[in-house]
């Protein structure tokens, strides 16, 4: 799949970008992405072994760290260790477990949809069949004062935390989906310029890319057309290659009359 626009000089081409890297895997993330999938290997790579493992250790390390957070992990858990253990009560020892540890970090469930494709999300896609929550993105309290510079976490602050770790699943949505793009510049049939790793809808792609592209290439985005592959992309640079030529020609062809008339008419 391509899509191309000209313009003058110029003729734009943009197409899927199938070297982007995981970002999972290649960035400096902010937060960190533990997932757990029989079929996938989703988020950051880990040690954990379910997401009961990753829990107990982020309770530990909310209520203290070391023998300290043990010691409350065990007594907290026997507290509702009483047979039979009902859903009721698992359900109330997670939220008694995540109440200490959302004390110390910042967490975000993240949902996968696993439907002709892969999609990842913050928010439930509410489909029962093909989609439920496959773990979850945080980042601690300590990290988010050192990158901020702060003593104290205000609400709006943690607002913005919550953000940015929504658009690091986002980033990674799009990763999934194979939402990420690049771009060709051709002046006079030459290449002048490329850029990869536009990520997310087309439409919000293609105009991230404007800041790429010299002035002159206003609006190029916006005309953008699709074509059919390989084929069609020869062709379009062979028409546009034509129509340079013709001008290059009637440039050529006027530039001699202009001489006779600039006398004429002075």
């Amino acid at each position: 799949m391509m899509w191309a626009a000209t313009k003058g000089a110029y003729l734009l081409t943009v197409q899927p970008d199938d070297f982007f890297p995981n970002p999972r895997r290649e960035d400096e993330n902010f937060g960190t992405m533990i997932c757990f999938h029989r079929r996938y290997q989703l988020g950051d790579e880990h040690d954990y072994s379910n997401s009961d493992d990753l829990i107990k250790d982020l309770y530990i390390k909310a209520a203290g760290g070391g023998d300290r957070g043990e010691q409350k992990y065990e007594d907290l858990t026997e507290k509702y260790d009483v047979w039979p253990l009902s859903s009721q009560r698992i359900q109330e020892l997670n939220q008694a477990l995540m109440s200490q540890i959302e004390k110390m970090y910042v967490v975000l469930p993240v949902y996968l949809l696993d439907h002709s494709g892969l999609a990842m999300s913050t928010t439930d896609f509410n489909d029962r069949w093909d989609s439920g929550q496959v773990g979850i993105i945080f980042v601690s309290n300590e990290k988010i004062k050192e990158e901020y510079e702060v003593d104290f976490i205000e609400p709006v602050l943690r607002l913005q935390v919550e953000d940015r770790l929504k658009e690091e699943v986002a980033e990674y949505d799009a990763y999934l989906r194979g939402e990420c793009y690049c771009f060709e510049l051709y002046e006079d049939g030459e290449l002048v310029h490329s850029c990869g790793g536009f990520t997310g809808a087309f439409d919000k792609a293609v105009k991230d890319m404007v800041e790429y592209l010299p002035d002159d290439c206003a609006g190029m985005v916006d005309d953008l057309a699709e074509t059919d592959g390989m084929p069609s992309m020869v062709q379009t640079l062979r028409k546009h290659a034509n129509i340079m030529v013709d001008q290059a020609a009637n440039d050529h062809e006027h530039q001699p009359r202009q001489k006779v008339l600039d006398p004429l008419l002075g």
